[in-house]
């Protein structure tokens, strides 16, 4: 059979801001689900013939999916759905069945797993996988090759003969990671992605855990449980890439480190493999110290990323976080030390946040911090959240809100935030200043330009300075080019 993977455009995503800002482009990253599910395919089911659209990274229109799926003619389509970008999600659903009803539509992602009746009320679609998906879908596309039952697979959602939806029980779940084939990255352009705070070369993305034991209060997330992989499993992926020509990596974990010892682990046996690429992570200061970053300098780990959230132990303490600033502190200034390159993560629109004076007080402390960059993001109230729950018995969001967006998507929709004290345009035009205080200030100036390697990595910093500085010129461009999308094109001005 021939089976296709899309990763849908992000066009009409929902989005924290009314109008375009520097959080809304950060990168262009794989599907590492989708390239899961056709490695393991592809190993358990070699004679299907699987294809990767990656709609995002190829900035395709509505257009370019119908005309890929008229020169593949698939049987079977898998999507990964996330509510943000259901609208996006339906419009393929449609062309998928104007072309041919036969073509089975399989949905996955956070969107079936969090609202799995809603995701079959689609007419279009016609299975959703619950949970992880490599085994669910693998056993899926078998029984529709010999039209056997579905009853048997754990975690799959499926109509019976008079049309009424049968969930089986169970959901997809891997506790053995180093027991998965490895992603099929050479059926996506993988030379093609990257980071904006990277270096601009070619990077490898790969994701050594699953899982995140923490219980952030604003945070939506899937799975408590943390699974690694072991480090001769990583190991072994990263030198596909490397045979390929890769000599950057980014470790794109919930929490890379967990445990100073894995990161340690992981380290030296990158460096005992390795000895010409560079390679990032995302993870929590309160797990670096100084051995573990001396082991990194000696890996030649570039760059970190953390979750700082807030300026304040007592506002990181009431999210619930188990962090304080003084962690965050201490691992820029330990990194620093050895040459690694610190990104810190910040939330503007928290319920504490009462006055721009709070966000103020914020970027005295991120200046005090003072790490190599910085990204700003609005506070976005999932359904999911502890938060959303809060702010619904509050009365500071409708608690039908993402249930009517579900309903009746519409492009753009505005993800809710907390607007006790900081409505969303205050909240919006905060984020900006947040940005160009930052970047533009002196000290950070000197230091990107004294950070530059390449000149691709020039042209990256020069685009992010671009990116920084289109809120202010967006009312001009949205005037002068109505008709251009804020999240398809926008970055090509």
């Amino acid at each position: 059979m021939k089976i296709m993977l899309i990763s849908s455009m992000v066009t009409h995503s929902a989005q924290s801001n009314a109008e375009w800002t520097a959080e809304n482009d950060v990168g262009d990253f794989p599907p590492i689900g989708l390239m899961y599910i056709a490695g393991y395919l592809r190993k358990y089911a070699p004679h299907h013939e699987i294809k990767i659209i990656d709609a995002n990274l190829l900035r395709y229109s509505y257009e370019d999916i119908r005309n890929e799926l008229y020169k593949f003619k698939p049987d079977v389509v898998g999507i990964t759905v996330y509510t943000d970008i259901l609208y996006d999600c339906l419009q393929i659903f449609k062309i998928i069945k104007k072309i041919s009803k036969d073509i089975y539509i399989v949905v996955g992602g956070t969107h079936a797993i969090n609202h799995p009746a809603e995701a079959m009320n689609i007419p279009e679609v016609d299975f959703a996988c619950i949970g992880e998906g490599e085994v669910i879908f693998a056993k899926l596309v078998e029984a529709i090759e010999k039209k056997d039952s579905f009853s048997d697979i754990k975690g799959l959602l499926y109509r019976g003969k008079n049309g009424d939806v049968i969930r089986n029980d169970g959901s997809g779940y891997i506790d053995n990671l180093d027991a998965l084939p490895y992603p099929a990255f050479d059926l996506v352009p993988f030379k093609k992605y990257y980071s904006m705070i990277g270096t601009g070369v070619p990077t490898a993305i790969l994701c050594s855990s699953r899982g995140c034991p923490y219980q952030c209060s604003f945070c939506s997330k899937l799975y408590n449980t943390y699974r690694g992989r072991s480090p001769n499993n990583i190991i072994a992926e990263m030198r596909l890439y490397y045979n390929k020509g890769i000599r950057e990596f980014m470790f794109f974990d919930d929490m890379f480190n967990v445990t100073i010892k894995r990161a340690i682990d992981i380290s030296r046996a990158i460096r005992e493999n390795f000895n010409d690429i560079e390679w990032s992570f995302r993870g929590r200061a309160d797990q670096i110290n100084e051995v573990l970053a001396d082991e990194l300098k000696k890996a030649n780990c570039k760059q970190i990323s953390f979750g700082a959230e807030a300026h304040t132990d007592e506002i990181l303490e009431e999210l619930k976080t188990r962090k304080k600033i003084a962690y965050v502190k201490n691992a820029v200034k330990i990194l620093r030390e050895n040459k690694i390159r610190v990104n810190t993560n910040w939330i503007i629109g928290l319920p504490q946040h009462k006055s721009a004076k709070d966000i103020e007080e914020m970027l005295r402390v991120i200046y005090e911090i003072d790490s190599d960059y910085v990204q700003f993001a609005i506070l976005m109230l999932w359904e999911d959240t502890e938060l959303f729950k809060e702010a619904v018995r509050r009365n500071i969001v409708n608690k039908n809100i993402w249930q009517e967006f579900i309903r009746d998507p519409k492009p753009q929709f505005l993800i809710p935030c907390w607007e006790e004290h900081l409505s969303r345009n205050e909240q919006s035009s905060l984020l900006r200043e947040c940005y160009i205080k930052f970047y533009l200030r002196p000290r950070t100036i000197i230091n990107q330009i004294i950070d530059i390697k390449s000149w691709r990595m020039l042209n990256l910093k020069f685009k992010g300075f671009l990116i920084m500085l289109i809120p202010f010129f967006y009312p001009v461009i949205r005037f002068l080019r109505p008709d251009l999308s804020k999240r398809k094109n926008i970055h090509k001005l």
